[in-house]
Order: structure tokens, then sequence, then C-alpha cells
């Protein structure tokens, strides 16, 4: 036999190995489809699940606390379970009950499987008082008000257990054939009382590379800073240091996060308020001539990853209010390194894609606007059918007179602080109206970006929110945060808070209330904005901008921060593009770019492809992750440089080696016998063997 076809041979039997064990794998095991949880770490240590390689388990189902009770009461010897959970039990308390127990290996929660799995009246995994750590109230002994009462904090724990999640998805049938194949499993024990065998089981697996804290995880590679971009433009062409202008901020946040990273869609929790900004800008930019002639600039902002310690707010403060030296220029327009990867970068190191911050000088903001959580959801039907929706202005210091003057802009204009948007409740019109958060007790402000430049200032800054004392949405950073309870009434809330937004800044910059009065907000671009960010990337609206999305969803979670990438996901690509067209000062002739394409070429630096148009636009991109991380240039990595900053990154993982699949197990007495069987004809089979071969070798001698 020649060498050439023996290796023939064996590669075919390899082969016909390989396709064998396939073939049994798949007769034994069926894939479900899931999704885990990313381990977070800082500097203090890490949160989230296990990250161990592998978990095994019997299905057990708890849908209530009487599940619970039984589970724990029940002592089976040997046996370990993958507890099949509702969201109204996911809490910390049942996971460490569950915990507890001492025969958990990990835990599904299933999102509205059928009636014994409905969805909880409320749910947020967030702190009672989100990011205190890092406000402006950090150095209280404990934070003074708890904005999210039905947050349960579960989101900064650490569990010893994988956790996955089945979420609601009933337009696709992948997601329609798993529930149903884990109802089925999960039906198959509880008829035979998780005690006849053979049961089914399912396998976890979602390895995570991260471990200890921050600083070691990054050290060691095996972690990136959480973070991504955030974006702001203003009108003016002539944003420099050099001038004495006054600058308003208007901003808002443009991501969130999450139990769930991939599922943090955040339609009430941020995406109402960066909406609302975007259609505000779109207003004032009707009659920019009018707003050019204001004595101040108007600067707008849109802060990325304020869930991670304020880090796109904190940066970009801490950037516009000291000096900048450029350390390293590039050699030419396309030049990169290794730790500045984008190319053309405007600073090397340290690394800034743009560096126009350099224009906005700190100490000249004379007041900050942010809108927070304005859509209503949360408000009584009752409230919204007869059309009326209260928000509420918060301040830090409510005896301030240049703050309370800036309250009175949305107070006191029009009619007396309200908006009116026809007919679009059951009644017609829906009045918006503006009332001091402070009356009578003031609790100062709620997690908000405007924190990071009161840190460093006092500065008169209201946030917006339709909330007075606690928040009213229910769902603050959930899985159920997606946007499926808006009504025609909660866009016209926020079409209303758009619409006195533009008026108040106009009058913030010097304009006069007569003037500000023609800024009316469209509110069919509103609720469009709304949708397409929530449900429908490819939506009509959004193609007229960029073709090149080519998925309906992605979640409202920033990532990791990448130095070498402008934008990370696509909703906050198209905010950069939506804002950089409301706030261009020169367009282009059709057809001058091609806009399905990320980065298009438009000839001038200053100029951005939109609907295959260059316009001309100071918007622009900043950093966003930690301001408690650098990167050392030397050394190339990322290192916590202070641990009292926000220093969140985010576990590297092999997304290939994410599995969940069920499979029939025998029980743990028979596993044993078998085991104690083939130990026992091992030990014949040995014995046999021996004596074989001694009677051989003493008759053949």
């Amino acid at each position: 036999m020649t060498p050439l076809l023996l290796v023939l041979q064996l590669l075919a039997a390899l082969l016909s190995v390989q396709a064998q064990n396939t073939y049994i794998v798949g007769g034994i095991y069926q894939q479900l489809q899931a999704y885990g949880s990313v381990r977070m770490l800082n500097a203090t240590g890490f949160n989230g699940p296990s990250s161990d390689s592998s978990a095994i388990g019997v299905v057990y189902r708890v849908a209530d606390n009487t599940d619970l009770d039984a589970f724990v009461a029940f002592s089976p010897p040997f046996v370990r379970f993958t507890v099949v959970l509702s969201f109204a039990m996911f809490t910390p308390s049942v996971l460490e009950s569950l915990r507890n127990s001492n025969k958990l290996a990990g835990v599904i929660v299933v999102q509205q499987l059928d009636p014994a799995f409905a969805a909880p009246t409320s749910d947020s995994p967030d702190a009672a008082f989100p990011q205190f750590p890092h406000s402006l109230y950090a150095n209280d002994s404990s934070p003074p008000y708890a904005w999210n009462p039905k947050g349960n904090g579960i989101m900064y724990k650490a569990f010893d257990f994988p956790i996955f999640v089945m979420p609601k998805n009933p337009n696709d049938l992948t997601w329609q054939q798993t529930v149903g194949t884990l109802l089925k499993t999960a039906d198959y024990n509880v008829e035979r009382k998780y005690q006849t065998y053979p049961l089914y089981a399912i396998e976890l697996n979602q390895f995570m590379f991260a471990s200890h804290d921050a600083s070691v995880c990054l050290r060691r590679g095996w972690c990136y800073p959480a973070g991504a971009t955030s974006i702001w433009s203003t009108f003016s062409q002539n944003l420099t240091q050099n001038n004495d202008r006054k600058l308003v901020v208007v901003t808002a946040q443009a991501d969130a996060n999450g139990f769930f990273q991939d599922f943090t869609n955040a339609a009430a929790t941020t995406v109402s308020g960066y909406v609302t900004l975007l259609a505000a800008a779109q207003a004032l930019s009707e009659n920019q001539k009018a707003v050019a002639a204001l004595p101040s600039d108007i600067l707008f902002t849109l802060f990325s990853s304020e869930s991670f310690g304020f880090a796109g707010s904190q940066r970009f403060v801490n950037d516009i209010s000291a000096p900048f030296t450029c350390k390293q220029e590039p050699k030419s327009i396309n030049d990169s390194s290794a730790s500045c990867g984008y190319p053309g970068a405007q600073c090397q190191n340290p690394c800034h894609i743009s560096t126009d911050f350099k224009d906005i000088a700190f100490d000249r903001i004379k007041a900050i606007i942010e809108v927070n959580q304005v859509s209503g959801l949360g408000l009584a039907p009752n409230v919204l059918d007869a059309g009326n929706v209260n928000m509420y202005l918060h301040v830090d210091d409510a005896s301030d007179q240049a703050t309370l003057d800036l309250v009175k802009l949305f107070t006191e204009s029009g009619g007396n602080g309200t908006v009116k948007v026809g007919g679009v409740s059951a009644k017609g019109d829906v009045n918006v109206k503006f009332n001091p958060a402070f009356s009578g007790t003031n609790r100062k402000l709620p997690p908000s970006s405007a924190m990071s430049f009161l840190a460093k200032k006092k500065i008169p800054a209201v946030v917006i929110g339709d909330f007075q004392s606690s928040f009213t949405n229910p769902y603050y950073n959930s899985i159920y945060d997606d946007g499926s309870q808006m009504t025609p009434a909660h866009y016209a809330a926020m079409c209303g808070v758009a619409t006195q937004t533009a008026r108040s800044v106009f009058q913030s910059a010097g304009g006069s209330a007569t003037d500000a009065a023609q800024f009316s907000a469209n509110c069919t671009l509103v609720a469009d904005l709304f949708k397409c960010f929530t449900s429908n990337l490819t939506c009509s609206l959004f193609h007229s901008i960029y073709t090149g999305a080519s998925v309906p969803y992605e979640n409202q979670y920033p990532g990791y921060f990448d130095h070498s990438v402008a934008f990370t996901s696509t909703p906050a690509f198209m905010m950069y593009n939506f804002l950089a067209n409301y706030t261009a000062y020169k367009r282009s002739a059709s057809g001058g770019c091609d806009s399905s394409q990320r980065r298009p070429s438009c000839g001038s630096p200053n100029e951005i492809c939109v609907a295959n148009v260059c316009v001309a636009s100071k918007a622009s991109t900043h950093a966003a992750y930690g301001s408690g991380i650098e990167m050392d240039y030397g050394a190339n990595k990322y290192v916590v440089v202070n641990a009292a900053k926000g220093t969140w990154v985010q576990s590297s993982f092999n997304s290939s080696n994410i599995r969940i699949r069920t499979f029939l197990v025998t029980s743990p007495q028979y596993q044993g016998m078998q085991v104690g069987v083939g130990i026992a004809l091992t030990l014949v089979v040995t014995a046999a063997t021996y004596y074989v071969q001694k009677f051989v070798d003493t008759k053949f001698k």
C-alpha cells in the first residue's frame, strides 16, 4: 500500500467518525436559543453570573412562590437542577433561595411563556438610586433619595451559577420553537414529579475570561472598557475658544444598561429622551437665521455609557475643562497607530477621532437643559386619556436665582407653561404642563448627565422628567421597556416636551418669548423616530438617511469601547446623522456621496454624507468610557488610574462556545449502577487477561 493511499484511508476514517459523532450528538441533544448575561467588573470586583464553562441540571419550573417553596423542600440525592424561572420571580432574594438549596446548576429566565409566566407589573434590575457612587451626591453617606423604588439592584450582584434568558419574540419562528421545546421539557418533568426517570436536563455553557477586578482583567487582556461614542453638535459655524459667546447645553443620554445586555431596549428609559432632543433640534433648524442671530450658542450633546459611572459626560467635561495637548499628530490623513487604530484620527496620543471639542469653553456654559425620561410611561391610562400630562423640572439648588429663571422659561412661557398637542388622545388634545419638581420638597437632581457639569462648577441646570418624586417608568432598564406599551398620547407627550424645550432653549440663548413661539416640534417625526429606534432600524425614515442598515433591531447597550471604530452600533450612527443633518449650515447638490457606507467621502473634513448629500456641520464624536480608565500608550493597554471614578469593563468571551441544549438523563442511581458495572467489568477483564496471559506463558514456555 502506497503512503498516499494510506493517508487517504486515514482521512476517510476520521471523517466517517466525525460524521457519526455529529449524528449521535444530534440524536441525543436538542439545541435551544437563549442568551446569557455578560460579566462586568470595576475597580472593586465583578458582578453578573458565573463564568464556569459548563453546568448541567434537570429542568425544574419555578413560576411562583409555591413552586419555589416546593423546590427548596425537594431533596433528591445527587441531583442538580436548571431552574426555568419567570421574570416575576427574577429577584435577588429568589436567586439567593435557589442558591442556598445547594442543588442549583443554573437559571433560565423566561419572558412571558404562558399565563404562568406573565409579565410583572414592574421590573427594574437597577439600583434604587442609579449610579449613586458616581453622582453629584456620592460623598453623602447614603443615597439621598430612592428615585427608582422598584429597582432591586440585581445588576450589581455576583452569582456563582450561569443565568440565561429566553426573550419574548412572537414573530420569530425559532423563538417559538425554542420556547415550545423548553415548555415541553418542563411539563414532561412536572408530570413525572421530577422523580420518575428519564428526565430532561439542560446544559448551559457560556465561559467568560474575566476574573478578579477591572485592573487585573485589563492587565491580563481579558476585558475591554465598557463604552462607546458620545455625539455633539451646534448650529454655530464659529464655535471657538477665542470668542466670548455663552453656551446653552442641551443634553440627553444616548444608551442604557440592563442585566441581559442583548435586550437593553430602554424605550422609556433613554430613547424617549434622545428622540425628544433630536425633535427639538429639528424644530430649531426650521429657522436657523433666527438661531444664528442669538447672542449665545446652542450645544447639543448625546452622552453614551452614562449607565457606567456617567462615563460619557464625565470624560467630555474633563476634556473641555482642561487644556488639551496632542502628543502625537497623525502623519497623514489615513494614519493610524497600534493604540489608536482609527485611520485619520486627529490625534494619535491621546487618541481622539476628532479634536473639535477644543473649541468648547467650559467656563462659558451658562445653562444646562437635560431631557430625561419624558414618555409618560407609567402614568395612569385615565390621565393620558384625559389629555393632561405633567412634566417636572428638577434642580440641584432651588434657592439659586439663575436656576429659578431657567425653570421659569418652561413654567411661564406659552399658556402658563402648557403646550397643547392636537388630536392624539381619546378626547382630542394632549396638554403637556411643566411644573417645578421642588414644590414643597427639593429632592435635588435625579441620576443625570448634568451632574458631571455641576461637579466641576455651579451652573444653572434643569432636568426634565415625567416624574416628580420617583420614576413613573415601571421598567427602568428592564427587558420589558421595549416600547410596546406606547400609544399616540405618549408620543404627544414627547412632542410637547420637544416643543417647549426648543422654545426655552431659544430664550435661554437670548431670544425673545415672542420669537420663541414660532418653534414647534414635528409630532409625526417624534413618533417615527421613536418607532424606528426601538423596533425597526430599516424603516423608511432611517433608510432615507442611511441605506446600510441590514437588521431591524439593535439593542441600546453601548458595548465595549474601541478606539478604532467611530460607531459600534447603528442607533448611535443614526443619532449622529440626524443631529448632523438638523444642525447643518450648508448642503451640496444631491448625489454627492454614497450614504450606504459608514465612512463615505465628502472631500472636506467638515462635511458629512447624509441621504446621499454632503452637508457641512459641526457634528462630532467623543470617546465615552470610564474616566477612571486611561490608555497606557507605551504598553498599548488600558489601565485603571482612579478607582474612585468610573472603571467599568466588560469580559471578553468566545461567542462560538455559548451553548444551551437539552437531553434526557437517567437517574443518579442508574448512572451509579452503570459506573459500578463498568468498573466491575473492567476488573473482570483485567483479571481474565492477567490469568490468560499467565496460562499462555506457562503452557508454551
